[in-house]
């Protein structure tokens, strides 16, 4: 749990539920689907990786997504990092089960995604984290012209009234 709140307190966009992190390592724990990777001791934990067996929406062909790949800040000048990603990548190759991972993160992103690059290859996209409460949006001309011009779907204009 220590390791988890570590990255919570650096990563964490929403507020920590601690029985549903709980819950997600169990499910490492109790071989549901989990993998967890972690470098060091259980009173010195260096960095952990995490994946998950999951699926997209439109296929059961499973793949492995990583949720976390963390090193601890005294430790980001070693090769955990290098040995996390190695990890998620023995795991994909063993089990014949492709990986989507990734790099979620402000800090030191560039370096980052050089070193997954390096191990992984070519991205295949970008993310990108919309919070509609706190960010300021040149989205209101589209509100206006919706809902008085009568055009857009329903769904749409649900999204714009804020109303199903």
């Amino acid at each position: 749990m220590r390791l988890a709140e570590l990255i919570h307190r650096e990563n964490g966009f929403f507020q920590m539920d601690r029985n549903y992190v709980r819950s997600m390592l169990y499910r490492a724990f109790d071989q549901q689907g989990g993998i967890l990777g972690v470098i060091g001791t259980p009173d010195n934990i260096e960095g952990g990786i995490y994946l998950l067996m999951s699926n997209f929406w439109y296929t059961a062909e499973p793949h492995w997504e990583e949720l976390w790949n963390y090193v601890a800040p005294p430790y980001r000048h070693t090769n955990n990092a290098l040995h996390q990603l190695r990890f998620a990548k023995w795991c994909s190759i063993e089990s014949g089960i492709p990986l989507l991972i990734g790099v979620i993160s402000n800090k030191r992103t560039e370096g980052k995604v050089r070193l997954y690059r390096r191990l992984l290859g070519n991205p295949v996209g970008s993310f990108f984290f919309y919070r509609p409460d706190s960010a300021v949006t040149n989205d209101e001309a589209y509100a206006k012209h919706i809902s008085r011009s009568g055009n857009g779907s329903a769904t749409e204009q649900a999204v714009v009234s804020g109303r199903p």
